[in-house]
């Protein structure tokens, strides 16, 4: 349900009823590769590279420079794990990242949605496999991201509520809008 409704948004699939806007524009007349452009996309099955963290972050894109790489690294509370490894950028992290914590994957699957400087930014399930406190930095983090990017967050996770302003929530194949959280500013 919620993962299909952003395939939607993403224009991965076509409605079979209804429309889907982008601004005022349905989907199927917008430039779908320019729309994609503007999405950093953060699945729940994180996938690193048995590679470096930059080629983890650019993905081989020569168009990101480093510049972008440690704003990208900055905005997701990163930098100084990255600076501590001897290697820095060029450090391994292993295969499926296995050098790096499971919060430290996640920061750079998120920094490297963010090197691309999208306008939207969709995480799902982005923290469903950490702990607690790891999850709670993960979330800070979003949350000070609040008013440069459009962030989609799709999650069972009650952390994520907290800093949201709007709530959808997806039931029995219906989506419903809650009220804003109050603690949201």
């Amino acid at each position: 349900g919620k993962t299909t409704i952003v395939d939607l948004l993403i224009g991965l699939y076509k409605a079979d009823s209804g429309r889907v806007l982008i601004g005022n524009t349905p989907i199927e007349e917008a430039d779908i590769r320019e729309w994609r452009r503007k999405i950093g996309y953060v699945p729940q099955e994180l996938t690193l590279l048995h590679n470096s963290i930059r080629e983890n972050i650019t993905l081989g894109d020569p168009e990101i420079s480093d510049e972008a790489i440690w704003a990208a690294l900055d905005q997701v509370n990163a930098r100084s794990f990255v600076e501590e490894h001897p290697d820095g950028l060029d450090s391994i992290v292993g295969e499926t990242g296995g050098k790096l914590s499971g919060g430290q994957r996640q920061r750079i699957s998120i920094a490297r949605a963010l090197a691309t400087k999208p306008e939207v930014l969709v995480l799902d399930e982005v923290t469903s496999a950490l702990d607690p406190e790891t999850e709670a930095t993960i979330v800070k983090n979003i949350q000070a991201l609040r008013g440069k990017y459009t962030i989609i967050a799709i999650t069972h996770r009650p952390a994520w509520t907290e800093i949201a302003d709007t709530l959808f929530e997806v039931t029995k194949g219906k989506v419903i809008e809650n009220a804003a959280s109050q603690t949201a500013n």
